[in-house]
């Protein structure tokens, strides 16, 4: 079958090919897929340029996140041949998602909802259950407090504003340019700062009169989290989901402590297949009631994935960047 995948640690465009790969028969706990569309994340970029964690060493499959047509169950999935679904990827093994057929694991497969695009489904699961467990779980998101969302224009900052104005807060949004400022105004931001143009330390601070952001949702890292620290409220909580910027966030203990704040990890893979399941049932009840969607960037060929991933790599998406593959 048609897979790209690279046998060395490099730049998306140097070191990607098209290969021909065989695909294993799906374990216990897993699904064969038939693809039809390829979310494209940071991850992506970052598996590819020997960055990421789940990822050590080459060859590299990249893609987290499919929509696709289910070809085979292994023993214990609960889930029929010929149903279509969402799903996140064996990248980690060998079996990313640019790919005619791929592996995943039912606990983070779902049923295509009604009234989602294929396009949509493929940029769903990562973002929104990342922003759920950081928002939601882990961070205990309130009604009406204000949450600032760093790097607002990315997959992970769109899922975040939009689920945040849902769950009934106030949002401030940080973008690099006017055409990513607007692009968060569409997602529903009550405001944005374009940090070209403006402190985000000093734009927070006057837009909440001196309190700061309740919440920091942080999937940049970098001088982006220096800046959050500047204006998070007292007893505010910080909420590290990645580092777009290429670092991570460098932490200073005293400020920590003399702002009493807190600084909270959120990965959407330490939960349990129950917790998993409840969170996409209130995330669906949310999609259902029109007030989550997955705002799609551009959709690739599956010959132009190399360049889907590069316009990741170059941050110039506004939302999510797909790939089409059958």
């Amino acid at each position: 079958m048609r897979a790209w995948g690279a046998k060395t640690f490099g730049e998306p465009l140097d070191v990607l090919e098209l290969e021909d790969r065989t695909l294993p028969e799906p374990q216990e706990g897993q699904i064969e897929l038939k693809v039809s569309c390829a979310g494209v994340g940071l991850p992506d970029v970052l598996m590819l340029q020997g960055n990421y964690p789940a990822v050590v060493k080459p060859p590299v499959a990249p893609g987290q996140e499919v929509v696709g047509t289910v070809t085979k169950v292994g023993a214990g999935a609960n889930f029929e041949v010929g149903q279509k679904v969402m799903a996140s990827t064996l990248f980690a093994f060998g079996q990313g998602g640019f790919a005619d057929y791929c592996l995943g694991g039912t606990a983070m497969t779902f049923p295509m909802p009604e009234g989602m695009s294929d396009e949509q489904g493929a940029g769903f699961i990562v973002p929104y259950h990342t922003a759920y467990v950081g928002l939601v779980q882990r961070g205990e998101l309130k009604e009406e407090e204000t949450l600032l969302v760093l790097g607002g224009a990315g997959s992970s900052g769109s899922a975040a504003i939009v689920l945040g104005k849902a769950l009934g807060a106030t949002v401030i949004a940080t973008a690099s340019s006017e055409e990513k400022a607007d692009f968060c105004r569409e997602l529903g931001a009550d405001h944005v700062i374009n940090y070209c143009e403006e402190a985000i330390r000093h734009e927070v601070n006057r837009l909440t009169d001196g309190v700061g952001a309740q919440i920091v949702y942080d999937p940049v890292g970098g001088s982006a989290y220096k800046e959050a620290t500047k204006c998070i409220a007292q007893h505010g909580r910080i909420i590290f989901v990645g580092y777009g910027s290429g670092s991570w966030p460098e932490v200073d203990p005293l400020h920590v402590v003399l702002r009493s704040y807190t600084l909270i990890g959120a990965f959407a893979g330490a939960r349990s297949p129950e917790e998993i399941a409840e969170h996409h049932a209130h995330m669906m009840e949310l999609f259902e009631a029109g007030k989550l969607w997955v705002p799609v960037d551009k959709v690739f060929d599956f010959d132009e994935t190399p360049q889907a991933i590069e316009r990741v790599n170059k941050g110039d998406m506004l939302g999510k960047v797909v790939v089409r593959v059958g």
